[in-house]
């Protein structure tokens, strides 16, 4: 049975790079607001930060690469690796630690599947939806999925943000997503460097009007190659240049 957003809990996920994180603060924030909203629990985002660092330096990762998870659940213990509060948490935390990944140099090939998730403002373990609708994508020869909504616009990817480049600006698509760390990270960056970005919807029949299109989330950049069958003729400065706009981007040690 699929168990909801609130019970199943919610995390989020980042790189470390030589024990240092970018989005340090934004992913901090990430778990405070989503365990007040799902739990109606405030969070103490000191003791989180001594948690991570604590679980970091125990697995010899003070310096080090790796995947970070931070996971978090109401109620009782449900597996090796999670412990109540004991009075510094009001909440269940898991701290997992895995490899480093990178995003693969392979453009994506999507598949448009009905959306939006449940509460998809909020990075939950509900992932059913998910993972069904990337199963469904890779049956039909693709890659993963697209999120769109009723009327056809596009909402988000399974695990990540999308961007759109038309030469010119970028377009972030307006429709039920999570407000991603790394998209947060990029718009930053954008507006440093001047270069034009807009939110607005983005029905799949305008595609045609995009030069490129992008998969943006904690592994970093992935170029998109084709929604449904529209092929984009992508624009290798562009996605460079992206690319390092995302690189410069602050990094700090919880």
């Amino acid at each position: 049975m699929t168990r909801g957003p609130a019970s199943a809990g919610h995390f989020t996920t980042l790189q470390v790079r030589g024990g240092l994180v970018q989005g340090r603060d934004l992913h901090l924030e990430r778990l405070c607001l989503a365990s007040n909203t799902l739990y109606g629990v405030a969070l103490d985002q000191s003791v989180l930060r001594s948690r991570i660092r604590e679980a970091l330096l125990a697995e010899g990762m003070g310096e080090g690469d790796c995947t970070l998870r931070i996971r978090i659940r109401p109620d009782v213990p449900t597996g090796a690796g999670e412990d109540a509060g004991a009075g510094d948490l009001p909440v269940l935390l898991a701290i997992d630690i895995e490899p480093p990944r990178q995003p693969s140099p392979q453009p994506l090939r999507l598949r448009a599947h009905p959306g939006p998730r449940t509460l998809a403002g909020i990075k939950h373990l509900a992932l059913d939806h998910q993972l069904e609708a990337r199963r469904a994508a890779q049956a039909a020869g693709c890659d993963d999925a697209l999120f769109v909504t009723a009327e056809g616009r596009i909402a988000e990817g399974t695990f990540w943000n999308i961007a759109l480049w038309d030469g010119e600006t970028v377009t972030w698509p307006e429709g039920p997503a999570l407000s991603g760390v790394t998209m947060s990270l990029l718009r930053q960056a954008l507006a440093k460097a001047a270069i034009p970005q807009r939110s607005a919807p983005v029905p799949l029949d305008v595609l045609p009007a995009y030069r490129a299109a992008f998969a943006v989330n904690s592994t970093g950049i992935q170029d998109i190659a084709s929604i449904d069958g529209h092929a984009f003729p992508g624009d290798t400065g562009f996605a460079a240049a992206l690319r390092a706009l995302l690189a410069a981007s602050p990094w700090d040690r919880f």
